[in-house]
């Protein structure tokens, strides 16, 4: 009896072991995982990269903008560049610098 029990507590065991790792087989998806592989071996740019490349993008944008006032332009980037030369200016300010100067009420 002692025997037949111990048999049955392994037979037992295997079997919830057994269904255990068949339903958390069939519970995850192999393109979830291969999505996830495939994500973290992608190179992005650091935020900071990108942020910058952003940015000089937005900037460029307004210079285009801003160049049917030519005149107005020119002054403006005159004056950072006299900013520039007594203070430094991050791009960030620099680009509030010239979009403030360039929507200032003449």
């Amino acid at each position: 009896m002692r025997g037949a029990g111990r048999l049955l507590t392994v037979a037992s065991i295997a079997i919830v072991a057994t269904i255990g790792s068949l339903s958390a087989q069939a519970g995850v998806p192999t393109r979830a995982l291969e999505s996830y592989a495939q994500a973290q071996t992608e190179k992005k740019p650091p935020l900071t990269v990108r942020v910058k490349l952003w940015t000089r993008a937005k900037l460029d944008a307004a210079k285009k903008r801003w160049a049917a006032d030519k005149v107005k332009f020119e002054d403006c980037q005159q004056q950072l560049i006299g900013a520039r030369k007594t203070q430094k200016l991050s791009l960030h300010k620099q680009g509030d610098f010239l979009n403030d100067c360039m929507n200032k009420k003449p």
